[in-house]
């Protein structure tokens, strides 16, 4: 029987008493707080009140997770995905596939079902946009309605939460929950000055837009300086790469492997581009010939240093690699308490985006001291850093960066020629094209400088970002004082010890430093 922590009980009571005058509500916990052990807490207890639940997500390891799935708690959940055609109208509780539910209630039978029979819906990762259907839908009204996230905003043109939501009822922070070993600290490491000037805003996505920072991410001095600063950094760890789309995630694991370090990644399935129309302009080939490239270049990769989803897992659980690459894959819904080290190889504006990255490696695992933030986008400087106070809202600014003149440019590049020996039409084309769509002219990649990630340190109590040494870099006195600020637990001073100078090195510095005998025995055993 999973036992609940106190956070996690007084989280659920203030929904129990929020419930008495409300009907929707999103109860907001960090990453590795347990929500799916909350909600199913939750749901089997509506469940042995003879109400029926219906639980909404947008990942299928639910059920299969370790910790906290709705099977711990002796629940016999009727899946609802793609190929369910009938509903068990036997059951108390339902788990359904966000898009599976979509197309379903465009038919009566399962309208009615949702109307009549659920008494109460649980969304998981409730902030995605996926489940804005359903609340348009109407299928909800006067439903008790309980959202469950570790990031409740929403930006830009996204749908507003208050739309949804009455209130966001919070538990307990991310600095509470590292105090209390629920999770571990950081050792956050920062680029100091990403060059991310006039790159386009997408305000349908509130973030950047994907193509242009691809384009400057996606340089080979880019790609050099992720493997070396790893090296340097972290090596050896179990890591989780985010880049910024599927070309980025296949060079940069790549590099890995040019370095004989064992990388593998995880994309979206391509399929076959189409082809264009013999009358389409030159452009449109132009661009068909790009995506081809691209395709031919994922199925030769692919075959190499990728597979099915659940296989790559099973392997990175299992350590038979070290490195894994994705881009927008393992966001949410995956849990590998193993990992050691974020490398954040891209930009975001999206606060949301930002935590959930680098929540994954935030999780307890035995002898696991800490985990690393390698962040290429100077993202922590827009967004706060891991242990950052936040401060939640239902409702966002609506920013619409589209307004006014669109930027244009003249195709070409001050009379150079492109890669294929062209030069530019000179047509007004927007600013954001890097592929002309009249003459298929092909801007060159912007230059990149040298990358060397400084060490950065989150001082709680003054709420400050200070640069600090490369924890290789500190002397012994150094590395106390930083290991006292930064309040990692003491296997982590045992660790950065230990790969100075082994066992002795830790004798040494617990002498000079009056240590007890059995606790220099202890630091010395750890590592046996």
């Amino acid at each position: 029987m999973i036992k609940l922590r106190n956070y996690q009980k007084n989280g659920i009571n203030q929904v129990r008493k929020f419930f008495k005058k409300g009907k929707t509500a999103i109860l907001q916990a960090p990453t590795g707080a347990g929500k799916t052990i909350m909600f199913s807490y939750i749901t089997q207890n509506a469940a042995a009140r003879g109400k029926k639940v219906l639980i909404l997500t947008n990942r299928t390891e639910l059920l299969m997770q370790t910790d906290g799935s709705l099977s711990q708690f002796g629940i016999d959940a009727y899946l609802i995905r793609a190929g369910t055609k009938y509903i068990n109208f036997d059951k108390k509780v339902y788990v359904a596939m966000a898009q599976t539910l979509r197309n379903r209630i465009k038919k009566d039978i399962w309208r009615n079902w949702i109307t009549r029979n659920i008494d109460i819906v649980i969304i998981d990762e409730c902030h995605l946009q996926n489940f804005n259907y359903i609340f348009e839908s109407g299928i909800l009204v006067n439903k008790f309605v309980l959202g469950f996230t570790a990031t409740p905003k929403r930006t830009g043109k996204m749908r507003q939460l208050a739309l949804d939501y009455e209130k966001i009822i919070p538990t307990v922070s991310v600095q509470e929950l590292i105090d209390q070993g629920s999770l571990v600290g950081d050792d956050y490491f920062g680029v100091g000055g990403a060059d991310l000037n006039n790159i386009k805003y997408d305000s349908m996505k509130g973030d950047f837009n994907e193509k242009e920072m691809f384009s400057r991410f996606n340089t080979a001095k880019l790609y050099a300086g992720v493997v070396n600063n790893w090296l340097e950094l972290s090596p050896n760890t179990q890591t989780l790469v985010f880049c910024v789309n599927i070309e980025h995630v296949i060079h940069t694991c790549e590099e890995f492997q040019k370095n004989g370090i064992d990388a593998r990644f995880l994309v979206s399935a391509m399929s076959i581009p189409k082809e264009p129309e013999k009358d389409d302009t030159q452009g449109k080939w132009v661009a068909y010939q790009e995506k081809m490239r691209l395709y031919k270049l994922y199925k030769e990769k692919h075959a190499l240093w990728s597979g099915e989803r659940k296989s790559i897992i099973k392997q990175l659980k299992e350590k038979k690699f070290t490195v894994l690459v994705n881009a927008g894959i393992l966001t949410t819904g995956f849990d590998e308490p193993e990992i050691e080290t974020i490398v954040v190889n891209r930009a975001t504006l999206s606060q949301t985006l930002w935590l959930q990255m680098i929540g994954r490696g935030s999780r307890i695992a035995p002898k696991k001291t800490h985990f690393n933030i390698l962040d290429f986008g100077d993202n922590a400087k827009r967004l706060g850093h891991y242990t950052t106070p936040q401060l939640w809202a239902l409702w966002h600014e609506n920013k619409n960066s589209g307004d006014g003149v669109a930027p244009v440019k003249d195709c070409g590049c001050e009379g150079k020629k492109d890669k294929n020996g062209k030069l530019g039409c000179q047509r007004l084309i927007h600013a954001s094209y890097t592929i002309c769509p009249f003459c298929g002219y092909i801007y060159p990649k912007s230059t990149a400088k040298d990358i060397d990630l400084m060490g950065v340190m989150y001082d709680k109590q003054k709420h400050l970002s200070i640069a600090v040494k490369k924890i290789s870099e500190m002397d012994d006195d150094e590395l106390y004082d930083y290991f006292k600020v930064k309040g990692h637990k003491t296997p982590w001073l045992w660790r950065q010890l230990y790969f100075r100078g082994g066992v002795e090195r830790i004798e040494d510095f617990g002498g000079k430093h009056g240590w007890k005998t059995t606790t220099i025995e202890t630091a010395k055993n750890f590592f046996k």
